[in-house]
Parts: structure tokens; sequence; C-alpha cells
């Protein structure tokens, strides 16, 4: 029997919601997912690589400051100026453009052979990911039904995760067999094979079609894979907006309340979560644990990032976002206050590092989320790209103060304690989500 309710009403968002995932669908979410974890990989490789490089070129470890900051800087400036196209070109060029500036730089970074070679290779293929985050973000929210949307974006972003595990199982091996190179090899083929597979298998967005090529011939064949029976002439998109694809239209008056607390809370959590990636193996192993439990005590962060973050998106889902967010961060608090009194010898300190993944790496998988339901799909790709690019001034400072002489000398326990700043005024800020949720 035909579903009257999705062939009789043209408005897009019905025709999705009303109607269960296709394989077009389940398509999108993986191709995505697929370029997310090739982020994920990416974090570790420079990082994993260091220590080789120290040797090879004689060159201290201080040197390479700029060159793993390079990637972050580069994230930035392309989620800033470079994923806002996807409003005005449509995500799918904007996409596979992306891949292969990741792979360009990637494989820019196995033949670089000084520092200042490193920065520039590393500085292009973080404008490469920085660039298609929000995109993907975008492309997905806008094919996934309304009622399943944040745990289905959650679940494309565990690819990051995921991408970060393979990289830190696979690379040691590489560099033992291979050499330093390799890794980058690898790391720029596998992009450049996806934006071929994008290139041939990738749709465009669905919304961006209804609202911006209405007579696409592409948008009828989209349809009749996902909505047979549907009239590509009669779609619309009532909640497509008409702004300009610009920074000033999310500071304009509807959509600055709701732009500067995303920004906040964005650069708070990535401080945070950034902070613990860099420094905590070094904290761990100045409260007396062995170098190997070190290690594996990031991986829980990770682990509890991934749990949360999937509950937190189902409540996102169900329209409890602010609780299940402000739960999570007071959560995380609390924990961070325990390693001020409980002993770092036992098993309470595991316990805890996985707790404190639900405010740090867990909510933000949620704030991706969250961010594609803050604007209108013409400027969707803008907004999402702004918030990640803001967010990583959060996380390129959030390393650096764990370098800074007052608090480098502290205690393990004291430095974990100090996080319950930003975490507690996540929390805040997430208070005033009610105010600027746009529903």
């Amino acid at each position: 029997m035909t579903d009257t309710r999705a062939t009789s009403g043209t408005d897009i968002g019905l025709i999705i919601d009303s109607r269960p995932l296709t394989g077009l669908q389940i398509r999108v979410l993986l191709l995505c997912a697929l370029i997310v974890m090739l982020d994920g990989y990416d974090i570790q490789t420079l990082a994993l690589t260091v220590p080789t490089l120290m040797k090879e070129w004689s060159v201290p470890k201080a040197e390479f400051t700029w060159a793993l900051t390079a990637s972050l800087l580069g994230y930035g400036f392309g989620a800033a100026f470079i994923a806002g196209l996807g409003d005005r070109y449509g995500r799918r060029p904007v996409l596979i453009l992306a891949t292969i500036l990741m792979g360009i730089g990637s494989i820019g970074t196995a033949y670089a052979s000084d520092v200042t070679g490193l920065i520039m290779w590393r500085f292009i293929t973080g404008a490469g990911f920085g660039s298609s985050i929000p995109n993907c973000t975008s492309l997905t929210s806008e094919y996934m039904p309304a009622a399943r949307r944040a745990v289905l974006i959650t679940l494309m972003y565990v690819g990051v995760a995921l991408g970060a595990l393979i990289a830190g199982l696979v690379a040691p091996s590489i560099v033992t067999h291979l050499g330093w190179r390799a890794i980058f090899i690898i790391g720029g083929a596998l992009p450049l094979a996806l934006a071929v597979l994008l290139f041939a298998g990738l749709p465009e967005s669905v919304r961006f079609l209804v609202a911006k090529r209405p007579g696409d011939p592409h948008l009828g064949r989209i349809l009749a894979r996902i909505a047979p029976g549907v009239d590509p002439a009669t779609a619309r998109d009532e909640h497509a907006g008409t702004e300009p694809q610009s920074i000033a239209s999310l500071l304009a008056p509807m959509y600055r309340p709701r732009t500067l607390l995303l920004w906040t809370v964005f650069a708070l959590n990535l401080f945070a979560l950034y902070f613990l990636i860099s420094w905590l193996p070094a904290l761990l192993t100045g409260a007396g644990w062995a170098v190997s439990d070190a290690q594996r005590g990031g991986v829980l962060i990770q682990a509890g990032g991934i749990v949360t973050g999937l509950i937190m998106a189902w409540y996102v889902d169900k329209g409890r976002t602010v609780s299940a967010m402000v739960t999570a961060y007071v959560a995380t608090a609390v924990s961070l206050s325990l390693f001020l009194v409980l002993p770092s010898t036992g098993a309470s300190w595991w316990f805890l590092l996985f707790a404190i993944g639900a405010g740090t790496s867990g909510t933000q998988f949620a704030l991706n989320a969250l961010a594609a339901a803050f604007y209108p799909p013409v400027i969707r790709s803008t907004g999402i790209g702004w918030a990640v690019g803001v967010g990583r001034i959060g996380a390129i400072i959030g390393p650096l103060t764990g370098g800074i002489p007052a608090l480098a000398h502290l205690p393990t326990a004291q430095m974990l304690g100090l996080l319950m700043i930003p975490v507690l005024a996540c929390a805040a800020c997430t208070l005033l989500l009610p105010r600027v949720w746009r529903g």
C-alpha cells in the first residue's frame, strides 16, 4: 500500500521522516563514516612518527611543536573558510575536493625532508579534514530521519575513534618494517581512492537540491530511490531558509545567540578533550602508572566517549538535549574532583577515566549532532564549519596549557582537578540552550 502521508506531503523533511532508511541513505552514512575514519587515522600519525623523525633528522622534540600544531591550524582554516562552500556549491563536490587535499597533503608529508616542509604539508592535510567534517555532518543530517538523526550522526563520528584505534595498532609495525614514510603514503592513498569512490557513489544532498537546484535531474533520481512516487517538481523544503552563506548570517540577530553559545561550548569542550589527549599518558606516568597502563588510560577516554556519545545522541533525538549534556558535564566534573581524593594506584582511577570520557569525548560526539540542528540547510555547512573552526582554538590552547611552567609542576590529581573549570563552564552554557534551541 502506498504511504499517502509521504506522497501527499511534498515537504522533503516529511518525505524523509515518514519512510524507513533506504540503501541510498545507508550508503551516504557509510561513505561519510569512511571520511571521518581517515580523520581519526590522521590524528595519530605524526605523533607516532615524531620519535623516529627526531633520530633521522637529528632534530630536538621542541622543533616539532609547529608541525604538530599545523594540522590543527589547517583544520580550523578548512572548517571556517572552505567548508562553507558546501552551502553554495553542494556537499558532494566539497567532500571530493577535501579528500583530494587530504591525499595530497599526506603524501607530501611522506616526502618532506625538513620540519618546514612538514609544517606546510600538515597544514594542507588539516585543511582537507577541516573542510570535510562539517560537510559530512550536513550531508548525513540531511539524509537521515529526524527521529534517529542524532544517533546516526554520532554513529558516523564513531569512525574517528575507530580510525585512531587502527592507526595506533598498525603504525608501529609499519614504521618497523616499511619506515615512517609508509604511514603517510598509506594515509594519502586511502583518501585519494575514497575520492574516486565518492565521485562514483556519493549523491548530492537531497535537501540542497530541493532548496538550491529544484530542476536538477539528479533530484528525481534520488527521490526515486528514497521515496518512489513523489514528484520532484512538487518537492520543497519548508526549513531551507534564504540566508546568504557567510559568517555574517551566523551572527545576524536571529542566529547570533545560538552561534556564540555553540562556539563557546565547542572551544571549551575541545580544550578539555585535547588537553587530555595530549597530556594524559604523561600525567598518569607521573602519578606512578606503568607506561603501558598510561597509554591504555587514553583509550578509556575514547571508549567512554563512544558509549556515552551514543546514549546522549538518543536523548538529543528525544528532545532531551539539555538534561543529557548537563548530566554528562556534571558527572565529569564530579569524576575530576574524585581524582583529588582517591589513590592513583587503585582501580578507581580506571573507572574515573572512563567516566570523564562522558563530558569530553562523549559530549563532543553529541555536539556535532547538535550543531547540525542549529541552522537551516542553506547555512548548515557554514554554521558547522565555523563552530568546528572556532573549536579548534580550544583544541590548540589545551595542549599548550599543559606546558605552562606554573601548571606543569602540579601533581597529576591537581592538574586533572583543574579541568573542572572548563567542564562546569560547558554545563553552564548548555543550560542556556532552551533559549536558543531551534527545535
